[in-house]
């Protein structure tokens, strides 16, 4: 998967708090996987969602990460329930044998319009979720507007009720440069519209923001606007004028604590194991070794542990 940091201009959010942490520019994650990043009621665009045949979640905490090897792992597993790579798949055959024995839960993801066509041939057997389109809004990422993936939408229905898959719906963030809708709630307002009655289980976002109270902000205007519980499916500390490890360190104790016990965030995955361009958000250093700030997120207390 590559991953490239074009600056992007940051809009505006209509929070002092959120727009300090915002700051005058933005990041934008590239992805491309196989294609190509939920309450259990109907969102407030009359969508309609279930459990699908996914068991509630041991833990909320995962990692957005691809190209780790058995080791890598081995070493996150001790803190982290489930992972993604923004592919149907695993990327290494080796970790494909071993993360159910690790106790870690793949989570597929259709990346794209192009990715739907290969969902039968890719997602594992023993999948329980299904991510929906990765960052649509954004004209490097999935760049479908809310009409065009609401169209495709009947397709991650039926595929999931064919494997019995829990939804999560397409993952959003606030975009700059080259969008088809900036504002990712309005993106979702506009998809709902759309996709009257289709099953959507979770509701999925990034956030890279630096600041816990922006944190605390973004997850509440999700929960004011939908009934389903939510997954950040990536985030950390990118967008701030210190990005340095010790504000790593700091953000992400803010951050575990506010999503540990948020009762309305579902998951959250840490962006990410080994960064092409800022190594201090990295959760692993060399092969199956945390950083400092791995062995924090791995550490860190979790609901899911006794």
């Amino acid at each position: 998967m590559q991953r490239t940091l074009p600056l992007l201009a940051c809009v505006s959010i209509g929070l002092a708090a959120a727009l300090t942490a915002c700051g005058s520019s933005s990041v934008e994650v590239l992805h491309t996987g196989t294609g190509g990043s939920g309450a259990d009621a109907a969102s407030s665009g009359g969508a309609s969602s279930g459990t699908g045949g996914a068991a509630p979640a041991a833990c909320k905490r995962g990692i957005a990460y691809g190209y780790h090897s058995v080791a890598d792992l081995t070493a996150l597993s001790n803190g982290i329930g489930w992972w993604y790579n923004w592919a149907a798949k695993p990327d290494n055959a080796d970790v494909a044998a071993a993360y159910a024995g690790l106790g870690v839960e793949y989570v597929p993801m259709a990346w794209g319009e192009a990715s739907l066509s290969a969902l039968s041939a890719e997602v594992p057997a023993d999948a329980r979720h299904l991510l929906g389109f990765n960052e649509p809004n954004f004209g490097s990422q999935a760049n479908l507007t809310p009409t065009q993936a609401a169209a495709l939408w009947p397709q991650i229905e039926d595929f999931a009720k064919q494997h019995d898959l829990a939804i999560v719906s397409p993952a959003v963030n606030f975009c700059g440069g080259t969008c088809n809708v900036a504002d990712p709630f309005e993106w979702l307002d506009q998809f709902f519209a759309a996709c009257q009655g289709c099953k959507v289980d979770y509701i999925a976002m990034h956030w890279y923001a630096c600041d816990g109270g922006a944190l605390t902000w973004y997850l509440q205007q999700f929960e004011s606007k939908y009934t389903q519980k939510l997954w950040l499916t990536e985030f950390s500390c990118l967008d701030g004028s210190d990005t340095s490890e010790p504000a790593q360190q700091a953000y992400m104790k803010a951050a575990l604590a506010i999503l540990e016990a948020d009762p309305r965030v579902e998951r959250y995955a840490w962006f990410t194991g080994r960064s092409d361009f800022t190594s201090s958000i990295d959760l692993l250093g060399e092969g199956g070794e945390l950083t400092p700030l791995g062995q924090t997120y791995v550490n860190a207390p979790a609901s899911c542990k006794p």
